[in-house]
């Protein structure tokens, strides 16, 4: 009887952290044409973390996600925008900015600079605001990094543009 206990505990404590580490991924899809291996599980933007993120005026949302370049990268620059009704528009601020600052090696955090090695994990980490001008608007965000004109890594995000909180 008391095997059974433990046994439950320990399946309740496994079921607790599957969900707890669920809701830390956010689902995103694969740019079309390219197959990062785990896309799924490497990509966090917070504050969201289901389908069809809520970007909310007037706040900051976080983008979290690993990658493993397979090949030396000298530069790392954002490639960012919005399609919206299949049109891509870009994010003013981010897309062509560097990217090289906001990455650290995954194993321990610490801060890198380019260029990157091949093979070896890192973890991009960035901070951007929903500016208030921003339409209120179903969209894809899509995301890449780019070394020149080669995707180092690609993925898209569904999202909505929500109005500000009124106080």
């Amino acid at each position: 009887m008391k095997n059974i206990y433990c046994i439950s505990i320990v399946l309740i404590a496994i079921s607790i952290c599957l969900v707890w580490s669920e809701t830390n991924v956010t689902p995103s899809e694969q740019c079309e044409g390219q197959n990062f291996e785990g896309l799924r599980e490497r990509i966090q933007v917070k504050p969201c973390s289901k389908k069809g993120c809520k970007l909310r005026k007037g706040t900051n949302t976080t983008v979290i996600f690993k990658f493993k370049p397979e090949h030396e990268v000298k530069t790392l620059v954002n490639d960012v925008y919005a399609i919206v009704a299949g049109l891509p528009l870009p994010f003013l601020g981010v897309t062509g900015a560097s990217a090289c600052a906001h990455v650290t090696r995954s194993s321990d955090g610490s801060p890198v600079s380019c260029p990157l090695a091949a093979g070896e994990e890192y973890t991009y980490s960035n901070v951007f605001p929903i500016e208030s001008y921003y339409p209120n608007v179903d969209l894809r965000v899509h995301w890449a990094l780019l070394d020149g004109k080669k995707n180092v890594i690609c993925f898209e995000v569904p999202a909505v543009i929500t109005p500000a909180r009124r106080n």
